[in-house]
């Protein structure tokens, strides 16, 4: 009996830990489009491609908002801004006359970047050209509208790379890009970390690629307690390269297939746990073709089944030792979805942004999702 109520016992204190290291979500609350947006702002039909940041006291988020969510030459990037969560004001508006996709912000040296690259006109081209770059004077110090001017410029040397993630590193930016050129061709596989001394000019960090696997893109990455960096890149056709590399040799990934794909990935760091907030294949893996198929085939076997099946939006933690990520719940979202975005309100609480077609039809496949009305919502994750 004794025996009996110590094993009870253990049970119960194991499954409180368990509970207690898993996060909950509050309901989504509808936010582009919404009458909480100010009034000069005029939302298309595809609202999506969405980040968020805060700085002084200040939370900005930016997002694409176009005809359809193939490129676009009307698309146009918005940023808006608010203290609370609650009311939001109007910050900057920037349109080229081409498609405009992949928003990022960076803080650095007590100034606030904003990044994303100019694409095609026609939506069967992706074709990026430049890596925008707006920087803004005075930003979130006082509560008028269109607080600071801001400039907008195309940062040199990086025609063709697409962004995808900036973040601080022992005091210095560090900048994922991948070369977008021919991507759904005879794609030149390269996804390179960049670093800079004032957030415009930016230098590879080493003579070759860390990436050069065909159909390399979205190199999401972020740091562990030690220092050490993880990265998920998706392999466009297949599934996913989970890399680490080591604090001492940032440039060097070790890399480690999984059939897994993580589109429009975002990691961040919670406590000695590392998690990502991704989209994820509700009809299993990436990867259904045949390994006796010639690559391209395969790929394109890949990329038409994945296409044509339902699709959500999920959080998972990391797993070091079976070097993959472990499902810990899925998200609001349904056909086109993702592109999330994650932002710490304090220790134990973020805000996760995240775009999706109407949530009441969650079976829509993606291809579909692609040609109807998205929307993005937030919510907040809590631990």
């Amino acid at each position: 009996m004794k025996k009996y109520f110590l094993t009870l016992i253990c049970f119960f204190l194991c499954w409180n830990l368990y509970s207690n290291t898993n996060p909950t979500i509050s309901e989504p609350t509808l936010l582009i489009p919404s009458p909480s947006l100010p009034s000069n702002i005029i939302c298309n039909r595809s609202n999506n491609n969405v980040d968020i940041i805060k700085f002084n006291n200040t939370y900005y988020v930016a997002w694409r908002s176009a005809r359809v969510h193939f490129p676009d030459k009307e698309a146009v990037m918005y940023i808006i801004s608010s203290k609370d969560f609650i009311n939001w004001k109007f910050e900057h508006s920037f349109k080229t006359g081409s498609d405009l996709r992949e928003p990022r912000f960076l803080v650095y040296q007590e100034k606030l970047f904003f990044y994303c690259f100019e694409g095609a006109k026609v939506m069967y081209s992706f074709d990026p050209k430049h890596i925008w770059i707006s920087t803004v004077e005075d930003a979130g110090l006082n509560d008028s509208v269109g607080r600071g001017k801001w400039v907008d410029r195309i940062a040199p040397g990086m025609d063709g790379y697409v962004p995808w993630r900036l973040k601080i590193h022992n005091g210095k930016p560090l900048f994922s890009a991948y070369w977008g050129k021919n991507l759904y061709g005879a794609h030149q596989a390269q996804l390179r970390l960049f670093d800079s001394e004032d957030g415009i000019h930016w230098k590879p960090i080493s003579e070759e690629p860390q990436i050069s696997v065909t159909g390399s893109e979205e190199g999401e990455f972020e740091f562990d307690e030690a220092g050490n960096m993880w990265c998920i890149v998706r392999l466009e056709g297949e599934g996913a390269m989970l890399c680490y590399a080591d604090k001492d040799s940032l440039a060097t990934w070790k890399m480690y297939h999984t059939k897994k794909k993580y589109d429009s990935s975002c990691m961040f760091r919670h406590g000695k746990d590392i998690y990502l907030v991704a989209r994820r294949n509700r009809g299993g893996n990436a990867e259904k073709a045949p390994g006796w198929m010639p690559d391209g085939i395969r790929r394109t076997v890949n990329l038409a089944s994945y296409s044509f099946t339902p699709k959500t939006t999920a959080l998972y933690r990391l797993n070091t030792e079976v070097k993959d990520f472990d499902w810990v719940m899925d998200l609001p979202g349904c056909g086109d979805n993702a592109f999330p975005a994650v932002v710490a309100i304090d220790e134990n609480n973020y805000y996760v942004l995240n775009y999706t077609n109407e949530l009441s039809n969650p079976d829509i496949t993606w291809f579909s999702g692609q040609f109807q009305k998205t929307y993005i919502y937030y919510l907040r994750l809590s631990f």
